[in-house]
């Protein structure tokens, strides 16, 4: 939001041209497909069914996450009274019903509900100020019993609290967030002991350094109040997903925690926003079996709208926008993610990136179709590199011969990421001679935009 352009600018000057190999191991089957990335946070206008059912069945939506945030006057949250909590609270459980709608499962933030979403003043309350407990004992009351009365339990994930470890959402100390994590997980567990809870929602990935990683931690493990998610953010323009699940085990190692699913609940910079970069996040939460939901930089009325830039419409970022306007179009990063849904069927295979991680693939294998399906991304930037293909015979393929590859390009535009773009370009077929049951070809990024997927015949 207002680091769009802070973060942006880093990213973009520090960028490293893409070089290397990615690996795809046919032989290796890492379970179905069951499209981890497809979420977004906000995104959703607060009007039922203002944007058009196929395109959130087409990108195969997955995961929404809201809680009210920067909702028209008088909408502020609980800290400015029950009025202005109770049009927050309204604009979530519409978000909430959408998702449902579409067999997804939705992420509640109770920091945005209480009025803690970044345009909060600087003396405004947060839960245990002074030792006092009770305006926020009282807050989760209040939310308690409205999710209750509407039935709003199926499918639903609360999150305790969002980036605590920065001052935009939570401007006290440390130990008072710990405080409050406690409180609120067992008073949670006992009015919604079927509702799961993420955490802890940090802004920075995990490090063993990052006494906000480790002193939690810590807590939970002998308090007990541990999160059925473990949830971070990929949201700086750098690091990688190995890394930091690597990080995140050594930290549960540590402290005695167990295994759980991984929730990154925003991920990718507004500069990541397009094909090539969409598609690198998209190969590298499969690759570790995150779940994903795109970050969403957009404020005001435009945040609950446009599927965190999924899909446009007429005079978007103009003076002229209309929130409740129509007319929707896809964005080029939506043909990635509908391509990634309806395409990407069978089952996942093993890959690596490119020894600089700048390069990704996400691969699968349809044994029934006979067809395989690579969808390549390099992180926003350009350069040479390679796709080499391994244990080509184990899907039924000779080990030398040539193979005939379809090469489909997603074209985008850096510039404006509310474009229309109608689909894919369709670029033929190539063949390619190898031997010695593996196949390289290169690829040939000159711009930081544009990615490509490629199919072929398997036996």
């Amino acid at each position: 939001m207002a680091l769009r352009v802070l973060l942006t600018s880093f990213f973009a000057a520090t960028a490293i041209a893409v070089q290397g190999t990615a690996q795809v191991n046919l032989s290796s089957n890492t379970g179905n497909p069951e499209h981890l990335a497809a979420g977004f946070i906000y995104g959703i206008p607060d009007t039922p069914n203002q944007i058009p059912d196929y395109f959130y069945t087409d990108m195969g939506f997955k995961y929404g996450r809201a809680g009210g945030a920067q909702v028209p006057a008088p909408g502020r949250g609980w800290i400015w009274g029950l009025t202005e909590y109770k049009n927050r609270f309204a604009s979530a459980l519409s978000n909430y019903q959408t998702t449902l709608k579409y067999n997804g499962t939705f992420i509640f933030l109770l920091h945005d509900l209480w009025g803690a979403d970044s345009t909060q003043n600087s003396t405004a309350p947060y839960p245990g100020d002074n030792g006092d407990w009770s305006y926020y004992d009282a807050f989760l009351t209040q939310w308690i019993q409205d999710m209750k009365a509407n039935g709003a339990t199926t499918g639903l994930v609360i999150d305790i609290w969002n980036e605590p470890d920065g001052t935009n959402f939570w401007n006290r100390p440390q130990a008072q967030w710990i405080q409050m994590w406690g409180r609120a997980y067992y008073r949670l567990k006992m009015d919604f002991p079927e509702v799961q809870t993420s955490g802890p929602c940090l802004a920075n990935a995990p490090e063993s350094s990052d006494t906000w990683w480790t002193n939690w931690a810590s807590f939970v493990s002998g308090n007990g109040s541990i999160p059925d998610q473990y949830d971070w953010h990929m949201e700086s323009g750098s690091g990688d997903m190995q890394t930091s699940v690597a990080n995140l085990n050594t930290i549960l190692s540590t402290y005695g925690l167990p295994q759980r699913t991984i929730n990154i609940n925003e991920y990718a910079i507004y500069n990541e926003q397009v094909p090539c970069g969409g598609a690198w996040w998209i190969s590298q939460l499969e690759r570790v079996n995150a779940l994903g939901l795109r970050g969403n930089w957009l404020s005001a009325a435009a945040l609950h709208d446009f599927m965190a830039g999924l899909v446009g419409k007429p005079n978007a970022g103009t003076s002229a926008y209309n929130a409740s306007g129509g007319g929707y179009w896809p964005t080029a990063e939506f043909q990635v993610y509908k391509y990634y849904t309806q395409n990407m069927t069978g089952y996942r295979v093993a890959t690596t990136p490119t020894s600089d991680i700048s390069g990704d693939v996400y691969a699968t294998v349809d044994r029934t179709q006979k067809v395989a399906r690579l969808l390549i991304g390099a992180r926003v930037t350009t350069g040479n590199w390679n796709i080499q293909l391994n244990g080509l015979s184990t899907i039924g393929l000779p080990t030398s011969g040539t193979l005939n590859i379809h090469t489909y390009k997603f074209s985008g535009n850096s510039g404006d990421h509310e474009q229309e773009f109608d689909g894919t370009t369709d670029l033929g077929v190539y063949g390619h001679t190898y031997s010695g049951n593996t196949v390289t070809f290169p690829i040939y990024q000159t711009d930081a935009v544009t990615t490509w997927a490629f199919e072929f015949a398997t036996g």
